[in-house]
């Protein structure tokens, strides 16, 4: 079975095969890959499979040279999961053999797979030869016309109360657009400083929304009290799925509780475009208190096993108990915000 790389934003095949796939995510469409690869500076190495001149399945996949945390190759940097979409197991096989292939031939570490390949009836591929680890689950929200119905699913102190309590106070809510990145910006680098975590670059936020417009289609949305934004999020659309993709806050303001209010607004916007799931992304194992934030909102757990290959764990899987995780979290914290900006715009894309 014939399998070829290609830059999906530069063969049409690439698109067509993913609108037709219906396990088919937001990180597989090539406005999202040709954007991890410009602010990462990846190599694009994305594989289609092909059978009687017909599309049979895709892998997205670019290699990270990094002298910092190693070479690899991942599906996908910056992207909470990512796995080959196959119509069978046959061109599932394929497509796997092939990046074996490529990480033998680049000479490089170890291929990373963040979920396991599915297929066009919605079953999973297991893979074998692969250390799978389970450090990650994901939090979906299935959505219903009925918005009142829907809340009422939600824990009554924990998510409602607060809902209410930000929609009663001074908040001002409304949709922003790429001329508010600096806004939200601010926020993030708040946020990133407080977790111990390094921003990434302003170009992620101002790119997605510039490029990502329909399908997939990015939005920010801001709360503000007293006209001084002190909320944000971005959310990302497509195939029947809102992504909760970047909540920020300015933590002076929450008492007011701008996330639960603002939160709530983007799934209704989701229920009103006809999505039928909200994402609310991935959590890591040991962050107990944000797995208790999703679950409060009447989610479904779902694993995220992430693949690795040879057997070991990559750089992806990073534990809050490790000594060099406190380290590193405790810097931050500390540096000042320009410091933080600076060295976040240069290191990101090493751990992707």
């Amino acid at each position: 079975m014939p399998v070829i790389v290609v830059e999906p934003w530069a063969d049409a095949r690439w698109d067509a095969y993913v609108a037709s796939h219906p396990r088919a995510t937001v990180y597989h469409t090539s406005v999202w890959i040709r954007l991890v690869c410009e602010i990462g500076r990846y190599p694009s190495i994305c594989l289609l499979s092909e059978r009687d001149g017909r599309v049979t399945g895709a892998l997205p996949l670019v290699a990270v040279d990094s002298r910092l945390t190693g070479r690899r190759i991942s599906t996908l940097p910056f992207s909470d999961t990512c796995f080959a979409l196959a119509d069978d197991t046959e061109t599932a096989a394929a497509l796997l053999e092939e990046a074996r292939a490529i990480r033998s031939r680049r000479g490089v570490s170890f291929y990373e797979m963040r979920g396991a390949p599915v297929l066009r009836d919605g079953s999973n591929v297991e893979p074998e030869g692969f250390t799978r680890s389970t450090h990650f689950a994901n939090y979906l929200l299935p959505l219903q016309s009925d918005e009142d119905a829907l809340l009422r699913t939600f824990g009554k102190k924990s998510v409602r109360y607060m809902i209410s309590k930000g929609d009663r106070g001074s908040l001002e809510f409304r949709r922003g657009g790429a001329r508010d990145v600096d806004a939200f910006y601010r926020l993030y680098v708040l946020t990133r400083r407080r977790h111990g975590v390094p921003p990434q670059a302003k170009q992620l936020f101002t790119t997605m929304l510039e490029r990502m417009t329909e399908a997939p289609r990015a939005s920010l949305y801001i709360a503000e009290h007293e006209g001084v934004p002190v909320a944000a999020i971005v959310t990302a659309s497509f195939n029947g799925t809102t992504y909760l993709k970047y909540e920020v806050s300015d933590e002076r303001a929450r008492d007011l509780a701008p996330i639960h209010a603002l939160v709530w607004r983007t799934i209704q916007d989701a229920i009103r475009s006809g999505d039928r799931e909200y994402d609310f992304g991935r959590t890591a194992a040991d962050n107990p208190g944000l797995n208790e934030f999703k679950q409060r909102w009447g989610t479904m757990r779902v694993e995220l096993p992430y693949y690795f290959e040879p057997p070991r764990e990559g750089v992806s899987v990073v534990r809050s108990d490790s000594l060099k995780y406190r380290l590193f979290t405790s810097a931050f914290r500390r540096m000042p915000e320009s410091w933080s900006i600076r060295i976040g715009r240069r290191i990101f894309r090493h751990f992707g």
